[in-house]
């Protein structure tokens, strides 16, 4: 499985790429519209993410923007229709109820808040029936 991890915030990605790497093949993003970049090229070379950690707070694009914008592709492409649409996680330190329910309206998977842990996170990708992949 491919997974796009984005993240303004350097140890904040380095967390995610350790703990997600045991569930598939991690590219990283620093902001809104190189996460937009690499989920289209990764559609275009026919290797699309299935599963996106998206933080809510970044400079240039907040994650529901470019949460929207994905699903907004997925959509016009008709990605539903070969293969499915990728599941977004919110990975965030805003754990106010605007931005929980902004996020699930636009459309997101689930949504953890920082700080979080290895057991927290195996428990958010379970309510997505997300395993770990033997990587052997």
């Amino acid at each position: 499985m491919r997974i796009l991890i984005v993240d303004d915030d350097p140890v904040s990605l380095a967390k995610l790429n350790v703990l997600l790497k045991k569930y598939g093949e991690c590219d990283m993003a620093l902001s809104g519209s190189e996460a937009i970049d690499k989920f289209e090229k990764a559609h275009e070379d026919y290797k699309p993410y299935k599963l996106i950690s998206l933080d809510i707070d970044m400079p240039d694009m907040r994650g529901q923007e470019v949460l929207a914008r994905i699903h907004r592709w997925e959509l016009d492409h008709k990605v539903e229709e070969v293969g499915g649409k990728a599941k977004v996680i919110m990975v965030t330190a805003l754990d106010d109820v605007d931005n929980l329910v902004e996020s699930f309206r636009k459309g997101c998977s689930g949504y953890l808040t920082k700080p979080f842990n290895a057991e927290k996170l195996r428990e958010t990708l379970a309510k997505l029936d997300i395993r770990e992949e033997y990587l052997g």
